[in-house]
This record gives C-alpha cells, structure tokens and sequence, in this order.
C-alpha cells in the first residue's frame, strides 16, 4: 500500500488523526490512517500516521494547513 502513498499527518492522540482524516474527506481526498502504537513501541509521540496518495500530497497538506493541522 505505502508504495503510491506519503504521510503526511501523525500525532499520538487517535482523535487528533481521525479529525484530519474527517477534513481530507470533505475535500474529495482519500486518506489511509496506519497504527504505529503498540506494547513494544515505546517511542515517545508514537502512535498514529495518516497517508494519502502521492497525488493529492499537495492539496492535502493545504487543506490541513488551512484547517490548523501541523
């Protein structure tokens, strides 16, 4: 999957991620939200990536910009 695909949002919060996820897909913009959490991961601010395709990385960034994601 990750090869058509770039991350462009991650955040150790879930809701933090599936808001960003909600913001895309109100502007047409497919998304795909990846797990990185678990009990062997101890990495602080580990958590959760959120990916869209290659082709959409620049008006998915916009759109997150525009709507306070960093």
């Amino acid at each position: 999957m990750l090869e058509n695909w770039e991350k462009i949002f991650a955040a150790a919060d879930i809701l933090q991620v599936k808001l960003a996820e909600d913001v895309l897909k109100q502007n047409d913009i497919v998304s795909n939200i990846i797990n990185k959490k678990d009990s062997t991961n101890l990495t602080p601010g580990a958590g959760f990536e959120l990916y869209a395709r290659k082709e959409d990385i620049e008006k998915a960034l916009e759109v997150l910009k525009a709507n306070g994601f960093k």
